[in-house]
Parts: structure tokens; C-alpha cells; sequence
């Protein structure tokens, strides 16, 4: 089953603690789709914590995914921090959508 999972317009140091609660509380067996379509505001933190989520889900056979891979204001944050020199090419795939070939 995959269940859906709203960011709202800020996740941030501020804020993550809340949406990170939202987060944990999503059953181990869903596969889960992160509705980022509304997020404008963003941070590292909320960087971290979806990819600590990504990892652990992908231990288990179950899938974390993007609402809208290549999301301005994430690909922004991602490119000013330089996250993703030097990334695999799933990491790039999973917060770009950019398929090399």
C-alpha cells in the first residue's frame, strides 16, 4: 500500500520535528509518496531526514519517493550545498529526476 505524505510550505530546523513525528508514526510496510508540491521553504535538515527515511525504508523492500522530482526549491538547496557532487546516479535520479545514459 502507499500512502501519502504532505510537507506543507516549510520544512526547516524550525518545523522538521513535526513533520519528522508525521513521518515516523507512516506504518514500516507502506511505501510512501512525499507530496511536495506545496513546499517553498526547505533546509537541509529536511534533506537529511528524507534520505535517512529513503535508506531505512529501502532496507526493508518498501520505497520512499518524491511527489515532483526536480522541485525548485529542493534541486536550489541541493545544488547551493553541493549535496549532490559526486552522487550516484540513484541519488541524482531520486532528487532530480535526471536520468544519465
Amino acid at each position: 500500500m502507499q500512502v501519502q505524505l504532505a510537507t506543507g510550505t516549510c520544512v526547516t530546523t524550525r518545523t522538521v520535528a513535526e513533520f519528522a513525528g508525521r513521518l515516523a508514526a507512516l506504518q514500516v510496510e507502506d511505501d510512501v509518496l512525499i507530496d511536495v508540491s506545496e513546499l517553498d521553504e526547505v533546509d537541509l535538515t529536511f534533506i537529511q531526514l528524507i534520505d535517512a527515511h529513503r535508506n531505512d525504508r529501502a532496507g526493508t523492500g518498501r520505497a520512499l519517493a518524491l511527489s515532483a522530482r526536480g522541485h525548485e526549491p529542493i534541486t536550489l538547496l541541493l545544488s547551493r550545498c553541493g549535496y549532490l557532487e559526486g552522487a550516484d546516479q540513484s541519488d541524482i535520479e531520486f532528487w532530480t529526476g535526471e536520468v544519465s545514459e
